[in-house]
């Protein structure tokens, strides 16, 4: 009798434990794991891996990649969606929501980390695959070898995807202007301006245009809206200095001219009117100095000739 009353209470204890084992492995437990990268695929050792989730406001767990960028983490409900803040020096903030089967033990992520810059080149050339950039990219590149008449093509094919393209329309200007049609760099121009009525390079543009087509009234209506915008720009200064110089006001030119070099030591008509200034007021060295540094940097300027022949008298 003994024997048989044993026997099911020896079968409900192993029964208890069996299903207390199942219980604890089948639990709501998973396994992550991973590597954080950086965009050229090599290991980022040291990552720091932050753990949150929205459904349980107090967790959050840190651990960090080792010197093969790995990184193992045990959820212990998986029932959540966690999200993974992965940092690092020298690299943008990386986000990613991830949920995850209960149970599981294979699951295997990979963090690819940027740095800003890589963060600007890609947006910078997704923009540029966008229709209207991609053709002005490739006006640009025409442009750079020498390839004028193909750079307009392009960019008149960069304004029809997209009329308001400025950086298109502003190129366009230049090239119309360098290629000596005033009148169609300043029909250019103007166009531009309706986009942006502050495009400094389409008002210079419009400026010059239109003082080479002799509607003197709009150059000085264009010159006045760059300068106002260029209080600084030595060209702004030149030609405010030139007003005086014109009118003998040498006491006012002076200043503006000094400005001028100060913002480009180089700025070839600042220095042959500098050195002239100085050469009226006495200061024979320094007009020399002055004309020296403009054979310098424009030796076939349209100065050149009367610099060269006024430095012998020095």
């Amino acid at each position: 009798m003994r024997h048989h009353i044993n026997i099911p209470v020896t079968l409900a204890a192993v029964f208890v434990m069996a299903t207390g084992i199942g219980s604890a492995v089948a639990g709501p437990q998973a396994r992550v794991g991973g590597t954080v990268v950086g965009t050229d695929g090599s290991p980022v050792a040291g990552a720091t891996i932050t753990i949150t989730c929205a459904a349980l406001p107090k967790y959050n767990k840190i651990i960090s990649s080792d010197d093969k960028g790995e990184f193992k983490v045990l959820i212990l409900d998986a029932t959540n969606t966690y999200l993974f803040t992965v940092t690092a020096p020298g690299f943008l903030d990386y986000n990613e929501e991830i949920k995850v089967a209960v149970g599981t033990t294979d699951n295997e992520f990979t963090f690819t980390l940027s740095t800003q810059k890589e963060r600007s080149l890609a947006r910078q050339q997704e923009i540029m695959e966008r229709p209207g950039y991609k053709e002005y990219g490739e006006a640009k590149e025409l442009f750079a070898a020498g390839r004028t008449a193909e750079a307009r093509a392009r960019l008149e094919d960069a304004l029809k995807a997209m009329p308001d393209l400025l950086e298109a329309l502003e190129m366009m200007a230049s090239i119309d202007l360098e290629s000596g049609d005033a009148a169609l760099a300043l029909a250019t121009a103007r166009r531009c301006l309706d986009e942006d009525d502050e495009s400094q390079n389409c008002l210079a543009v419009a400026s010059n245009a239109a003082g080479l087509v002799g509607d003197s009234e709009a150059q000085a209506a264009y010159l006045a809206r760059y300068q106002g915008l260029n209080p600084d720009d030595p060209a702004t200064l030149f030609n405010q200095a030139a007003g005086f110089l014109n009118k003998m006001d040498d006491d006012s030119a002076r200043p503006l001219l000094e400005a001028c070099l100060a913002a480009d030591p180089g700025f070839a008509k600042c220095l042959f009117e500098y050195g002239m200034l100085l050469l009226r007021t006495g200061d024979l060295e320094g007009a020399k100095a002055q004309f020296e540094k403009y054979l310098e940097v424009a030796p076939d300027g349209p100065d050149a000739a009367t610099v060269s022949e006024t430095i012998k008298y020095l």
